[in-house]
């Protein structure tokens, strides 16, 4: 009995413990990021990305330091960077209108006027459908419906009167299309968010090679700020293909989302 006591004592110092540096790690960012939103308001733009960078690196991430992010960089006329940060932060964030307008106005300065290749009406729609909140935004959907589900089909069981087990037969049958609907999308949004098979462009132009081979031909030309799609990779290649369909090959001058 004595040992359980101190196994507990100390799992729940262990806890304390954890809790308190999760608490000093986001003061720690909070501290940070007035600093970096100081420095960005002084004008000081170079050092503004310094500390949102650093807080990045120390694995606080957040929609509101990359849109920041985005936006300091745009100051600095980096824009292959401030679009890379504006999709990064709309990653976390799909239904911020702010975010979408500043890239927007950061892609209006890109120099490659890309002609995108329709999409399928499914597919068009499926994106936009899962851009109306966020992965966890979804999961909560999903587990509400879930309990709906569960709550009606009880009260069908346990019902003697023949309106009320109608009734909640319905409403089971439709809570639980809606749990399969949620599930989708949470789903879908969750791998839209940890796709790493997008790239942009972020130095001022990169020669597309036919071939992953330095010397094989050129096929064309992409600037900063284009927006790239990863099919394949070797070595430190990387096979992309833009919005108009064309594809080759490129070994630098791209980050991944």
């Amino acid at each position: 009995m004595h040992n359980i006591i101190k196994i507990l004592v100390f799992a729940a110092a262990l806890l304390s413990a954890t809790s308190a540096s999760a608490i000093s790690r986001t003061n720690l960012k909070e501290k940070h990021f007035a600093e970096g939103n100081e420095a960005y308001e002084k004008g000081d733009y170079q050092q503004a990305v310094d500390i949102y960078s650093q807080i990045l690196n120390d694995g606080l991430a957040s929609w509101e330091l990359y849109y920041n992010l985005g936006n300091a960089y745009y100051r600095l006329e980096q824009t292959g960077n401030a679009i890379l940060n504006y999709h990064r932060a709309l990653r976390l964030a799909p239904n911020k209108q702010i975010i979408r307008d500043n890239l927007d106005l950061a892609n209006s300065k890109t120099v490659d006027n890309i002609e995108q290749l329709p999409r399928m009406f499914l597919v068009q729609w499926a994106h936009s459908i899962a851009r109306i909140t966020t992965p966890r935004g979804w999961r909560i959907l999903l587990i509400i419906a879930f309990f709906l589900t569960a709550a009606a089909a009880c009260i069908f069981f346990i019902a003697k009167e023949y309106r009320i087990r109608r009734t909640f037969f319905v409403t089971g049958i439709a809570t639980l299309v809606l749990t399969l609907f949620f599930t989708f999308f949470a789903a879908f949004s969750s791998k839209i968010v940890t796709n790493n098979n997008e790239a942009i462009v972020i130095e001022p132009m990169i020669v597309v090679k036919g071939s992953p081979d330095p010397k094989s031909i050129d096929k064309f030309i992409v600037h900063e700020g284009t927006l790239l799609t990863i099919t394949d990779k070797q070595d430190q290649w990387w096979q992309i293909s833009i919005a108009d369909g064309k594809s080759g090959w490129i070994n630098s001058g791209a980050e991944i989302i």
